[in-house]
């Protein structure tokens, strides 16, 4: 997994209760003497079959503890200068207890997960202290269980208020082969000095472009390592570092539209993060983008052939394709409560056909690199501790497999490895490594494009058009967000909003490209993907961060799942396209200060 907590994720405290619980770890594992944290969890976890319970309730059958050791730099620019430097260590602890049994345990309610009582634990040390570790470990452990014991009976009593259901119910909870493994994790030494006047030299960059009238930058440097140890006799360590800047820059057309373009640069190692060159051509691209934005004319409603290119492409399928390959269980409650759950277009359609026949997807987070390119979405362990298997997700079209956490779904009963998100309900969330979109039927971009400016002289159309770049990671307000999934849900669309173009250009009959503005899809979900026409020989290798938010928006979220899609260039023979009715702000009162550059 890769887990980078941001924000603070406690376990909580601990307490034994009369009686005996009726589980035992089922190894303990060799750990080195001298490692203090090690120690702690392995003897906790041992002390923790005291664990007991009252009349009528049931006994833990798992634990599990989790530490995250980061350390992080943390540096903000916004129009051209540094505003914040932070440094920080922390410890994120998580604590997990599960109590009943693998078929049924406190989690998948609508309030699982949720503690009425005091907490006293999240004082985690900095320092290696045995005891201070124990203390916490205890507290957290407490915690943990009074809230899965309080889950347990909430859950109960809805099972008592429903009909009883004609589906055979699902285990809670799979059996995985315990892995021991303890990696040496060394930290880099990093230069604070350095990293800030490089951030102020980055920021400046938007300093150049009069049409940008807003920008903001963020550089966060993350290392450490995380461990994991759970009562089955999994003992994980390894390395979990993160190395991550992304800008954002604005600016307003002479209508009054507000317009922006954003980059997302992210790496697992040092050594890989891009040079400051690289960066300041990437960020020169950005305001290129607004300049030209801020010039373009307005889109129209379209609905005709779309070619997108290879980034937009693996943007898209990254969206209507990987965010739809986690099947999230529906929790349980009681009868007319209204739950917030957003199930997966897929769930019902393995064995079917969700892409052309020439399609073939597969999902390998074993892999590091990609022709001699790193893949940040590689990683050892997901967030149960399970090593994430290779998976044949799409063959000849048909959908195969689904991302599988330790929550069974229907006819998937076992993890594959791919609990990389914090979940709802007492669950993990799945969520995509590397993931490799190939078709055995290809044309160059060229022939693609040529290829849609005869569908569009065969249709009469005016012009067609061509997307290079979607707004993904999601990089506008909260507001446009809103109104985006407003839009979606009232033209048909994906329950999941699809974000919008940030680069679309109209491509008429002599090939001409003209950039437009302000276009969003109508109507577009996984369905659409059926109807994909051809793909492109060419392929682009596009990285993201996902975070636990809708389009995995830019710099959200207190935990982050880097990922890789490697995507061909798309032909659509048919998309719909249309213009926000949003109205639009007028412009600034006086220009801005660098209007006379």
């Amino acid at each position: 997994m890769k887990r980078y907590s941001l924000l603070l994720r406690c376990g909580a405290l601990a307490a034994g209760l009369a009686g005996s619980a009726a589980w035992l770890i089922s190894q303990s594992p060799e750990i080195p003497a001298d490692d203090t944290l090690l120690r702690a969890m392995r003897d906790e976890l041992q002390r923790s079959k005291q664990l007991g319970v009252v009349a009528g309730q049931d006994a833990p059958y798992f634990f599990s503890y989790t530490l995250t050791d980061a350390e992080t730099l943390r540096i903000s620019a916004s129009q051209g200068a540094v505003v914040n430097v932070s440094r920080s260590r922390f410890r994120s602890p998580d604590a997990q207890v599960r109590v009943g049994s693998y078929d049924f345990d406190n989690t998948g309610h609508i309030y699982s997960g949720i503690y009425s009582g005091s907490r006293y634990d999240g004082n985690w040390p900095l320092d290696d202290d045995y005891s201070a570790f124990r203390t916490e470990l205890w507290l957290s452990t407490d915690r943990a269980f009074k809230t899965a014991v309080e889950s347990m009976a909430r859950k109960r009593a809805s099972l008592n208020n429903s009909a009883a259901s004609s589906a055979e119910p699902l285990p809670d909870f799979s059996k995985v082969t315990p892995v021991v493994s303890i990696a040496k994790v060394s930290r880099l030494k990093i230069d604070d000095d350095a990293w800030t006047a490089r951030t102020a030299r980055l920021a400046a960059v938007f300093s150049n472009y009069r049409e940008v009238l807003s920008s903001g930058l963020e550089l966060q440097l993350i290392q450490g390592p995380t461990t994991l140890m759970n009562s089955e006799g999994t003992a994980v360590r390894y390395k979990d570092d993160m190395y991550w800047m992304y800008a954002k820059a604005e600016g307003q057309a002479p209508d009054g539209m507000l317009l922006h373009d954003a980059v997302s640069i992210q790496s697992l190692d040092m050594d890989k993060f891009p040079s400051e060159a690289d960066m300041r051509k990437s960020l020169a691209e950005v305001g290129e983008d607004v300049r030209a934005l801020v010039k373009a004319p307005a889109g129209e409603s379209y609905s005709g052939p779309v070619l997108m290119e290879p980034r937009a492409a693996a943007q898209l399928l990254a969206q209507l394709l990987g965010d739809n390959l986690r099947v999230p269980r529906r929790p349980l409650s009681d009868p007319g409560r209204n739950v917030p759950f957003a199930p997966s277009e897929f769930e019902t359609r393995i064995g079917g056909r969700i892409l052309p026949d020439s399609f073939d997807v597969t999902d390998d987070a074993t892999q590091a690199a990609y022709n001699g390119k790193p893949l940040v979405g590689f990683y050892p362990f997901d967030m149960e501790g399970v090593p994430p298997k290779p998976l044949s997700i799409v063959e000849k079209g048909v959908l195969k497999n689904f991302l599988t956490t330790r929550q069974p779904i229907r006819g998937f009963p076992t993890s594959n490895g791919h609990a990389r998100l914090p979940g709802s309900y007492g669950s993990f969330a799945a969520a995509i490594g590397n993931m490799f979109v190939k078709s055995t039927e290809t044309t160059p971009m060229a022939d693609l494009k040529k290829r849609l400016i005869d569908m569009t002289k065969m249709r009469g159309k005016p012009y067609a058009m061509l997307v290079r770049k979607l707004d993904y990671p999601y990089s506008a307000g909260g507001s446009d967000l809103q109104s985006l999934a407003q839009a979606s849900a009232q033209s048909g669309g994906s329950a999941r909003p699809v974000s919008p173009p940030l680069l679309i250009y109209k491509v008429y009959p002599d090939g001409r490209e003209e950039l437009v503005r302000g276009l969003r899809f109508r109507g577009l979900t996984s369905r659409t993907l059926r109807d994909i026409l051809a793909a492109s020989s060419e392929t682009e290798l596009f990285d993201f961060v996902n975070v636990a938010a809708p389009l995995a928006i830019l710099g959200a979220g207190g935990y982050l799942a880097p990922a890789s899609v490697i995507s061909p260039g798309l032909l659509f023979d048919e998309l719909e396209l249309e213009p926000p009715q949003d109205q639009l702000p007028k412009q600034p009162t006086v220009p801005p200060p660098n209007a006379g550059n």
